[in-house]
């Protein structure tokens, strides 16, 4: 989808101070070594016990709010996205981060598309917007923190490491430092079982009293049949192919001529495989090298690596930015920016 005057007017993050490394969960026995080379993840933040998701995610967003310069009365729109528990059973979590931040009578929703939830929430926002003459801005705001027992940052899954934090976006259609050109989405239902397993259902959350277990569903499905796992490697190889060239046609450009590459914090591995040979991406256009000692923060490692990218001085008016997420579902979202200005932040 082409977009025109949608804008990028604020960015936030959220990154709790507690870190753990990689080395200290090896030798408190947390974290498998070889395991640890392979990945490539350095180290996390670990969110306290008052750092509960909504609370990082209000955090971000005031930030991003600030940086906007749009009052609370400007925003119509909040979308709150996040994969894992966010401090409480039955409740809303999005519209606990309207009530710290915009307050108002604006649509508040959630948005549950795993990873791929930042960028899905950027899309939908922009689709709001544009429907919507009326009105100004929306508020993305993304957070997650992985805690034990309910989850086991280091060994719930394979060829990932889930650090903990928050991210915000503004988009807005009065202005902003950055322009979104483009994004496009392409789900593939089909892969959706990758992450259910094949064991069937539970009846609650945290029913058997142990950690989520996504290693043993995937490994299920993979191994179903012999080449099921070259099929699925395969599948999710055409599917990010394709959303990145509709969301590159629709923005007027080719990857070639982008600047900025922002991914997932992912197992190093899987990046070098994904986007650096796969892809052709220039690691040194990344922010995967900081990433390393952040982790996989869920949905947010999209805002979090946008929020990097201008906070470390990287770019430059005319600059263009891809960034693309992938979720479990299967669901793969690519956005295209460009950089206006350099903002003072």
């Amino acid at each position: 989808m082409r977009w025109e005057n949608v804008y990028v007017a604020g960015l936030g993050a959220y990154l709790p101070e507690q870190v753990q490394t990689a080395e200290e969960a090896v030798a408190l026995g947390l974290y498998d070594a070889e395991e640890s080379v392979g990945n490539g993840i350095r180290a996390v933040r670990v969110a306290n016990d008052e750092e509960a998701p909504p609370v990082m995610a209000a955090a971000a967003a005031r930030r991003a709010i600030d940086r906007s310069g749009h009052q609370d009365q400007d925003f119509g729109l909040l979308l709150h996205a996040s994969i894992g528990h966010q401090g409480q059973e039955f409740w809303t979590p999005a519209n606990y981060v309207q009530n710290e931040t915009i307050g108002g009578r604006g649509t508040a929703l959630e948005i549950k598309q795993g990873s791929n939830g930042g960028l899905a929430a950027v899309e939908l926002a922009a689709s709001y917007l544009s429907a919507r003459p009326s009105e100004t801005a929306a508020l993305v705001t993304v957070a997650d923190a992985f805690k034990p027992p309910y989850f086991d940052r280091w060994a719930s899954d394979n060829q990932q490491v889930y650090g903990d934090g928050a991210g915000a976006l503004v988009l807005s259609k009065r202005g902003g430092f950055a322009r979104l050109l483009s994004t496009a989405s392409l789900t593939d239902a089909t892969l959706e079982p990758v992450y259910r397993g094949v064991t069937g259902w539970t009846p609650a959350p945290f029913a058997e009293g142990k950690p989520v277990d996504l290693r043993s569903r995937k490994r299920d499905y993979l191994l179903r049949h012999e080449d099921a796992y070259e099929q699925t490697i395969n599948q999710m190889t055409v599917n990010a192919g394709q959303v990145l060239q509709e969301a590159l046609d629709d923005a007027d450009t080719k990857l070639a001529d982008t600047q900025h590459f922002v991914h997932a914090n992912i197992a190093e591995s899987i990046a070098t495989y994904s986007f650096y040979m796969t892809l052709g991406i220039d690691r040194a256009t990344t922010t995967y090298d900081w990433g390393q000692d952040i982790g996989h923060c869920g949905g947010a490692d999209q805002l979090l690596g946008l929020n990097h990218l201008v906070e470390s001085g990287r770019v430059k008016a005319g600059d263009k930015i891809v960034t693309m997420g992938v979720g479990v579902g299967f669901m793969w979202t690519v956005a295209v920016l460009e950089i206006e200005s350099v903002p003072s932040w």
